[in-house]
């Protein structure tokens, strides 16, 4: 090992991380700001997006962090996989609206292994532990949205796990590992989805065109990870049934 100098001091500098913090915010948010409509995104948690449009709030620092390095793998995942000289920060195939489903879709790639090509979905996880189906959820969900605007019973969902412990034989520690898996549905139950996620996005737009109280509490309550005072900047406004006044959701 080198040796270091007795002199060498090490400050943490609060300044300089809360300027690396905006910059990544500021970065991040040009995505949010160019995108018009109703997305494939806004209908996994419905009520969040209903605020989300009609109360924009700047990210917090802790969704700064994630979605940072979302994006960043995201687009080295998908440069790679292409082939790129470098990194292609628009790597993605774009959004596409299916007039009957109401809303644009954007699918991270099309998997070309297969004829005519699938929808295809990278995640990440720093899960230390292999996903069963039920933790995959609501990446399937995601998925199955992509799946059902191509109208394709096929998908591939891929997951980057940044924390797997090293298989025996491959030394100590953690380290990011890959998780692809193939994904089909019956002809049958992806029509069912269609029309779920129309009776969603009919929902969502009436409560946007409304913006009455009954209107948006026809919107479903979002996911517990993501509810409560600490974790949405809307929980004041939402006041969801349930779950506002309680101490576990205040605090």
């Amino acid at each position: 090992m080198l040796k270091l100098p007795t002199s060498l001091t090490v400050d943490r500098n609060t300044k300089a991380e809360a300027n690396l913090i905006e910059k990544s915010r500021k970065w991040l948010e040009k995505d949010s700001k160019d995108r018009k409509g109703i997305h494939a995104s806004d209908l996994l948690d419905p009520r969040k997006a209903y605020y989300d449009k009609i109360n924009p709030q700047p990210l917090s620092n802790r969704l700064v962090g994630l979605f940072f390095v979302g994006k960043v793998l995201h687009a080295f995942f998908l440069s790679a996989l292409t082939g790129e000289d470098g990194v292609n920060w628009k790597s993605d195939g774009g959004s596409t609206v299916d007039k009957e489903l109401g809303f644009s879709y954007s699918p991270d790639w099309k998997d070309k292994h297969f004829t005519p090509a699938i929808p295809g979905e990278l995640k990440t996880s720093r899960s230390k532990y292999e996903q069963s189906k039920s933790d995959l959820a609501l990446y399937l969900e995601q998925e199955m949205i992509y799946q059902a605007a191509e109208n394709s019973e096929d998908g591939r969902l891929v997951v980057l796990m940044l924390n797997l412990p090293a298989p025996r034989g491959e030394g100590w520690g953690t380290y990011p590992q890959y998780r692809a898996y193939d994904i089909h549905v019956s002809k049958t139950d992806l029509k069912k989805y269609r029309t779920q996620l129309i009776a969603v996005r009919k929902l969502l737009q009436a409560a946007l065109k409304s913006n009455k109280s009954k209107d948006i509490k026809k919107l479903p309550l979002c996911r517990e990870f993501k509810c409560g005072k600490s974790q949405c900047p809307h929980y004041s406004k939402c006041k969801p049934e349930g779950r506002w006044g309680l101490k576990r959701w205040d605090r």
